[in-house]
């Protein structure tokens, strides 16, 4: 029984030092859809397609700010650019989770999504 809790232990400690790791990881450039609607702000990468929460702190009120000012009609994606970084952190409701944390807004691309911009790409 020993050795078991022993290796759970080694385990939960492997696991812990990992999402620590993940937690102060360099900035990256992001360049997706966001969308902002009933206080809730949701990004999609261009690249992979995956979708995560946006944290509403940083630089993420001036992608708010603008999103705001340049989308089409509510609930609309915009293209936006940004250093972030993946963070997981408590969320309003259920477990902590994986969410983007807007550490350098950079601009906005208003008129185009992920979409069209993989449509001129194919072109």
């Amino acid at each position: 029984m020993t050795s078991q809790l022993a290796i759970a232990k080694r385990t939960a400690c492997a696991l812990l030092a990992a999402l620590a790791a993940g937690l102060h990881a360099e900035p990256t450039h992001w360049r997706g859809d966001f969308v902002y609607f009933a206080d809730a702000a949701l990004f999609t990468d261009c690249a992979s397609g995956q979708r995560w929460p946006v944290a509403m702190t940083a630089d993420a009120v001036a992608l708010q700010r603008s999103y705001l000012e340049w989308r089409k009609e509510p609930a609309a994606p915009l293209l936006v650019n940004f250093d972030g970084r993946l963070e997981v952190r408590e969320s309003m409701e259920g477990p902590p989770r994986e969410q983007l944390v807007v550490e350098k807004f950079r601009s906005v691309e208003p008129g185009n999504t992920c979409a069209t911009v993989a449509t001129v790409k194919g072109k």
